[in-house]
This record gives structure tokens, sequence and C-alpha cells, in this order.
């Protein structure tokens, strides 16, 4: 993620789109590695943990950035932010009290998906994004809300069955 840091911070010629491909890099690549671990039955414990921790990283990394040039509000960096803490910290209080780790659900990597598409829509700063990206915050707002609310439900499911799995 630094290299990403350096690449916005730099006052160089489109040092914002060098930063977005660097970004769409990382992505692709996270998400080939994703496919390649589960088609190979290679997933791990340890890499249920760690990747979304480190993808929540650099989201967090990108929207303090984007809030502090002022390309994003603060309130949805706040969403965000607060609601990536309170997933990861849930997840560490079910694989603490029932020893398991509850993979991502559908409607998160949708939400997740819709912040990377405004996150990058900010990024670039184009004015013919403009009415795209207001569209993308609307619908990323929406789906982070729907998403934390389903993965609430399923955190009081987990804690409140007896076998350690959600119910049904």
């Amino acid at each position: 993620m630094a290299p990403v840091v350096f690449l916005f911070l730099a006052q160089s010629p489109h040092h914002r789109e060098f930063s977005v491909l660097l970004v769409l890099l990382a992505v692709t690549t996270d998400a080939l590695d994703g496919y390649f671990a589960r088609l190979f039955h290679q997933e791990s414990e340890v890499g249920r943990i760690i990747d979304p921790l480190a993808d929540k990283i650099d989201v967090g990394i990108i929207v303090v950035l984007l809030v502090i040039f002022g390309d994003i509000p603060l309130w949805f960096a706040l969403l965000v932010l607060i609601r990536d803490i309170a997933i990861f910290a849930g997840g560490v209080y079910i694989k603490r009290r029932k020893g398991i780790v509850l993979p991502s659900i559908m409607a998160g990597k949708f939400a997740v998906s819709f912040v990377a598409l405004t996150l990058t829509f900010a990024m670039l700063r184009y004015r013919m994004f403009d009415l795209a990206e207001e569209i993308s915050l609307i619908v990323s707002t929406a789906l982070l809300v729907v998403s934390f609310g389903l993965y609430v439900r399923r955190f009081v499911s987990v804690l409140s069955s007896s076998n350690g799995g959600p119910k049904g």
C-alpha cells in the first residue's frame, strides 16, 4: 500500500491515475489469490483472517487520504471505517468465543465492490464521473448499511446457537 500512498501524494502529472492503476492491480491479484486458493483447496484459517484484515487496512488508508484531500465526505469515511472495525472485532469475538472463523457474506462483497468504485471515482476526480460518483456513493452507503445489518444478524445467530454455526 505504501507505493499507492507515495504515488497519490506525489505532485507529478497523472499521479492519481497511476495510484488507481496500482490499486486495481492489487485488487486483481488479491481476487486471483482468493480464487486459486479456493480452486486448489489451499484456504487456511489464518488466510481467512489476514486477507480481509489487509483489505480493510488498505481501504482505510485510501479513505483517510481521500478525506484529507476533500475527495469524499467525512461521514462516508466514518461509515466505512466504523463498519469494518465492527465486523473485524465481531469476527475476532466469534473466533474466541466459538472457535470458528466466519467467511465474508456476499452482501459484504457487493458493498466493498461499490465502495471500491466510489473510491476510484473519488481518486480520479474527473468531472465526467461526477454523477456516477454520486450514484455510487448512495449505492455504497445503502449496501454498507444493509450488509452490516446482515453481519450483525449472523453474529447474533452464531452466538445464540449451540453448535457454533449460524442458524438456518
